[in-house]
């Protein structure tokens, strides 16, 4: 209601019925894609290109149906809405950006690189596609690529996590624990009370504290993470494996239970606790 109400004050005085409902429409059309209702975006935004075929917005338009057929599953459509947008709006960096969105949900790795690799030769320091790039790389086995990509992340954007979070899974995937753990520690650093992605790095440097043999130092890693995430059945089973490699076996296993307690799957709790056979 406030959205379209905004789109009609900004037509002119003059403007035609017609047109006041192709901004009613493009404006509806852009609330339910924040409301994740693809089918209501994409009705509303094919009724506004019905009503107005000529107007110069209908880039975004175009872009707007693409990813709401995109997250549809309707890709070939999809990608025929970005063709068509990029045909009139060539380095659009929003619509390369659904478009390489929507690729990466239909698994189409090596053309979302493409459409990643456009966005940062027009700006090479575009925080999504810097980190979406450096996590495919990282997928890829292209470490040096990825490590590239995560160095920049983290000198240009301070507050995305990602930037030293990738850094320690380049090292560690490369077999370099001592780095990766400073990396973690880092991004531990930098995340807010809410970012979602700040348990996954205490995990990793909890597990890496570990396997380094540094067991103190990972307890408390632990005891603090649990405090930040107390339902997050993964810290209480990395916890009990950390007091087992200390053989407190009796604590381990009260944290073992607490994890099984909290759901975390049996395959995730024998990788850190094997079955006696």
């Amino acid at each position: 209601m406030a959205q379209a109400a905004s789109a009609t004050l900004t037509a002119p005085q003059d403007a035609s019925p017609e047109y006041r409902r192709y901004l009613q429409l493009a404006d509806s059309a852009q609330y339910f894609i924040g409301k994740e209702e693809w089918g209501e975006a994409a009705r509303c935004t094919r009724e506004a290109l019905r009503l107005d075929p000529a107007n110069v917005g209908n880039v975004m338009l175009f872009n707007n149906l693409g990813l709401a057929a995109g997250m549809e599953g309707k890709i070939g459509e999809a990608m025929q809405c970005f063709d068509i947008a990029l045909s009139r709006a060539p380095k659009s960096i929003p619509v390369l950006t659904s478009k390489a969105k929507i690729q990466i949900k239909a698994s189409d790795t090596e053309g979302a690189m493409e459409t990643l690799n456009a966005i940062l030769e027009a700006d090479s320091l575009s925080e999504w596609p810097l980190q979406t790039r450096g996590l495919l790389r990282m997928r890829e086995a292209d470490y040096k690529g990825a490590f590239d990509d995560f160095m920049q992340l983290s000198k240009s954007h301070p507050d995305n996590t990602w930037g030293p979070g990738g850094l320690a899974k380049c090292m560690e995937l490369q077999g370099h624990p001592s780095e990766a753990a400073g990396y973690y520690a880092d991004a531990i650093s930098r995340a807010k009370a809410d970012d979602e992605d700040k348990v996954e790095f205490q995990l990793g440097l909890i597990e890496n504290l570990g396997h380094t043999g540094k067991l103190t130092e990972a307890l408390d890693v632990a005891k603090d993470a649990i405090t930040d995430h107390p339902h997050d059945g993964r810290l209480y089973l990395l916890r009990g494996w950390i007091k087992k490699l200390l053989l407190i076996y009796r604590e381990a296993e009260a944290d073992k239970k607490l994890a099984i307690d909290y759901g975390v799957d049996y395959q995730t709790i024998v990788r850190f606790f094997p079955e006696n056979r």
